[in-house]
């Protein structure tokens, strides 16, 4: 069947090096889209960069992130949404504090931590209206409606972070996307497998008539969900390995390659 509704993630797969969006890319999206294709993004991000995004396509789509957590438009009730419960919300941040590790999470469009480190938030560099919402020790009344937590450190890198992360919290939390210097935490049970899932429902699709592109270990279960799945030649070589296809590089065009190619 025709691809209908086409999921991509941003980094190292829809944007290049540089944290930006080809003309080229944009160009062939928008001829996607003029053709009655949906095209959104799939993100490990918070609401307000994954919107940031789908707007330079100049789509209107939910859009999917914190890794499947939440899938929904900048205003208006989520299509999907899994949240962690306040008070594993609150036990969560005071272990971060307590062992003085960086942590931000997210809530709606805004995203929290006890301090800005400029540093720490390099590839939000390119989304427009950035800011932290530093809140010091005061954090305990934040922790409604959270769909994600990141920790980070760029000195030790986040593998000790994990490790006792496990041990301490088990399956009640899930990590994801470990780049070795920062580490999404997600409610059990979210993917992006699960938020492209739960839009290709609201609209009716079944999965031969989507599209999902991504690159990276947050990626996987999406990859191999069973629609049809694109990897850049920068993707990890597990990701590769659940592609339907490679295509080029996030620096050469390969989604819009890919788009050409299957969609257009």
């Amino acid at each position: 069947m025709a691809i209908k509704l086409i999921a991509l993630d941003l980094d190292g797969t829809l944007l290049t090096s540089d944290k930006r969006i080809t003309t080229r890319t944009k160009d062939i999206i928008a001829r996607a889209m003029a053709r009655g294709v949906t095209v959104t993004i799939a993100t490990g991000r918070m609401l307000r960069s994954a919107v940031y995004f789908a707007r330079l396509l100049a789509s209107d789509a939910p859009v999917i992130c914190c890794n499947g957590g939440y899938v929904g438009r900048a205003e208006g009730a989520p299509v999907f949404a899994r949240y962690f419960d306040p008070l594993l919300a609150r036990e969560f941040l005071t272990f971060c504090y307590e062992q003085d590790w960086y942590v931000n999470w997210y809530r709606g469009m805004d995203i929290y931590a006890p301090m800005y480190r400029e540093d720490y938030f390099a590839a939000y560099r390119t989304t427009a209206n950035f800011v932290v919402n530093e809140v010091g020790n005061d954090y305990l009344r934040y922790t409604e409606n959270v769909p994600q937590f990141v920790l980070r450190n760029l000195d030790e890198g986040i593998s000790p972070y994990l490790k006792t992360v496990q041990e301490r919290f088990g399956d009640a939390v899930l990590p994801q996307q470990n780049t070795g210097t920062s580490l999404d935490i997600n409610p059990p049970g979210v993917s992006k497998a699960v938020g492209v899932q739960a839009l290709a429902d609201a609209m009716g699709l079944t999965l031969d008539e989507v599209m999902v592109a991504g690159d990276a270990d947050n990626d996987f279960e999406m990859l191999e969900m069973g629609a049809f799945a694109v990897v850049p030649e920068n993707g990890l070589p597990a990701a590769k390995e659940r592609a339907s296809y490679v295509t080029a590089s996030n620096d050469a065009n390969g989604i819009a390659a890919a788009i050409e190619k299957f969609v257009l």
